[in-house]
């Protein structure tokens, strides 16, 4: 849920209009409605003559008051045509010419804590099964695959094939790393070396289960400088977190969320813990194309998002088939 409202926000700070002029149709309609209200006041030449409370006592209170009136709906009908006509829109189009071109590193932790079973039917498993899903929902996108353990090896450069990614991402396990232990430090100049050749900022997706104090220095002194987002992808299960200490045995090693939470604020980046659903899934889908939104690029269009609002004017307009209802210009 946190995470959701996160991206709500990262979302909305590109909020905008694409027409912010027509605003000034608003405060025209409503200083005539004004006018109209003013003009139709009956009493507005006593009122110079005796005071309010007189006047209040001398006449019959009609229905002028209603808010259910053609005048008071007509300034109702002008704020949603207003929001259409200025067309609000946070977020670019896709354009069906342009390639995505913001690369994606995927560094998984193969080390031997990532075979636990805390997680069914593994935590390397579940991983390995996690990023497919993303493979899929991103479709033929640039990604790069590295693995580490005590030391990091990029198994798959830079390509668009993700069913070559899916073959390399099954072999992967613990024994095939030539250095035992867990180093996610390593990836640093693997992953400065794939991102070189890229144009606009890339996302390392850091998927595992623990970190260190070394792997915390040594990852904000490289996002500081670079303009790739980190996010961590944290598999396993926490003592930290409610319900899940009593699923936990003595022998599983804890899912390290303390370091791993130190790991992404220091780096700015984004922590999100693996789900039973495939809802982690999509922030993570999620979070990797905002990346693109700050890339400024003039050839996507801004998506005018007010034309839902013409569905409320709509309603509204439905009140002038009542009988007697007139408003007269």
């Amino acid at each position: 849920m946190i995470d959701d409202i996160t991206l709500f926000f990262a979302n909305m700070q590109h909020f905008h209009f694409l027409r912010p002029y027509w605003l000034l149709a608003f405060l025209i309609i409503f200083y005539i409605i004004r006018a109209f209200s003013l003009r139709d006041d009956s009493l507005a030449q006593w009122r110079s003559l005796m005071s309010t409370q007189v006047l209040s006592h001398l006449t019959v209170s009609g229905n002028n008051k209603n808010w259910l009136s053609p005048q008071k709906m007509s300034l109702i009908l002008a704020l949603p045509l207003c929001i259409v006509l200025m067309g609000p829109t946070w977020q670019q189009q896709d354009s069906p010419f342009s390639e995505n071109n913001d690369p994606l590193i995927i560094a998984l932790d193969v080390s031997k804590t990532m075979e636990q079973g805390d997680v069914q039917p593994s935590r390397m498993l579940r991983a390995k099964q996690k990023i497919i899903e993303l493979l899929e929902l991103r479709g033929d996108s640039k990604t790069a695959l590295v693995a580490f353990s005590g030391s990091a090896h990029v198994v798959m450069p830079i390509t668009n094939d993700r069913e070559m990614i899916r073959h390399f991402l099954d072999a992967l396990d613990a024994k095939v790393m030539p250095v035992s232990g867990k180093l996610p430090e390593t990836i640093i100049p693997l992953v400065d070396n794939l991102l070189a050749s890229s144009n606009v900022p890339g996302t390392v997706l850091l998927v595992g289960d623990g970190a260190t104090s070394n792997t915390v220095d040594i990852f904000k002194s490289y996002f500081e400088t670079k303009a790739a987002q980190l996010i961590i992808w944290g598999i396993g299960k926490s003592a930290h977190l409610e319900g899940e200490d009593e699923s936990l045995t003595a022998d599983v090693i804890p899912l390290q969320l303390e370091q791993l939470r130190a790991l992404s604020n220091n780096s700015n980046g984004r922590l999100i813990l693996m789900s039973n659903d495939n809802s982690d899934v999509k922030r993570v889908n999620n979070y990797i194309k905002h990346n693109l939104v700050i890339v400024d690029d003039n050839s996507r269009p801004w998506h005018d998002s007010g034309y839902p609002f013409v569905f409320v004017v709509a309603g509204v307009f439905l009140f002038w088939f009542r009988k007697g209802w007139t408003l007269q210009w």
